[in-house]
């Protein structure tokens, strides 16, 4: 069963304490060392804004708001997704977004500019990797 049940759950304090297990990661901070970007995480009708330079987080905004257009990609998903993510064994289909952006399962949308996605796919993929030690 899901630690996260709930989008109740997956809420801001969420994000804050994965931000924290992200910024004492010591591998983080040799692959993400390049890592410098605006991104964007969806769980259900809710963005969450993350600012990320040379791999550590530096800010989180709870919401969207026209003077944040800034970002260069977004990762949008349901909350039930993203709780199966974030469990320390996930489901099949749930173990990486590569999975969950599969057409055939289509629970993760990756939208905007790909090209920082892709250049940083690695360190980005072992950050959200880091929400199943929160």
């Amino acid at each position: 069963m899901a630690r996260y049940s709930s989008a109740a759950q997956l809420d801001m304090e969420w994000v804050e304490d994965w931000a924290r297990r992200v910024n004492e990661d010591r591998v983080l901070r040799v692959i993400g060392r390049f890592f410098t970007a605006n991104f964007v995480i969806g769980i259900d009708n809710r963005d969450y804004l993350i600012v990320v330079r040379e791999g550590k987080i530096q800010k989180i905004t709870d919401g969207l708001t026209p003077s944040m257009m800034g970002w260069q990609f977004a990762l949008r998903a349901p909350s039930t997704s993203w709780s199966k993510f974030a469990q320390p064994i996930p489901p099949p289909m749930f173990n990486d977004i590569w999975a969950m952006a599969h057409p055939l399962h289509g629970k993760l949308k990756i939208e905007g500019d790909t090209k920082p996605f892709w250049q940083n796919l690695r360190a980005l993929s072992w950050m959200l990797a880091l929400m199943r030690e929160v």
